[in-house]
């Protein structure tokens, strides 16, 4: 595991939660996703140094707090592959004590993954497949399949990738 990416990443989140603190501005959960959330959430090791945070709908003030992350991508609910009850399934950070920090489970960091499908996807997906529980994805992919409130380009996305997917991981 690249430990000096993981501890940059990490870095920077203290110093939002420290600014967060000392501003006293609560702040809903935050979830992390993407590569910075497998780094942080220690399932793979690559480079990255921009946060992916599933934009739970946050207040506008919760701007000042995530300023301090640098490069963000905000992934819309309504545009993100992700079933319902992914609260439950997240890892909580438990270093943080100001903020409630999560990084999603690596099952529901994979069906994110499938909706795009690219090539660094599929690369990080081979290495978060060990030790996940390929019951569960396939459950979220179906739980995917049936939301209503997905966006119809993504969801066409997301069922002809999940169908390349469950091939080549036999899920």
């Amino acid at each position: 595991m690249d430990k000096k990416n993981r501890d940059v990443l990490l870095e920077t989140l203290h110093d939002m939660e420290d600014f967060a603190k000392l501003r006293e501005l609560k702040c809903p959960p935050i979830y992390l996703l993407g590569g910075s959330g497998c780094i942080v959430g220690e399932y793979i090791s690559r480079a990255t140094t921009d946060f992916d945070i599933l934009n739970i709908g946050y207040p506008a003030y919760v701007g000042r707090i995530f300023r301090l992350l640098g490069e963000t991508d905000y992934l819309e609910l309504d545009l993100t592959t992700i079933a319902s009850g992914f609260e439950n399934r997240a890892k909580k950070l438990e270093e943080f004590k100001y903020l409630d920090i999560y990084v999603l489970s690596k099952e529901d960091i994979i069906v994110t993954k499938i909706g795009r499908y690219s090539e660094k996807d599929v690369q990080d997906i081979d290495e978060l497949i060990k030790g996940s529980d390929r019951a569960l994805i396939s459950d979220l992919i179906i739980k995917i399949t049936q939301r209503n409130d997905i966006s119809k380009r993504v969801m066409e996305e997301f069922l002809k990738n999940a169908s390349v997917f469950r091939g080549r991981f036999s899920v």
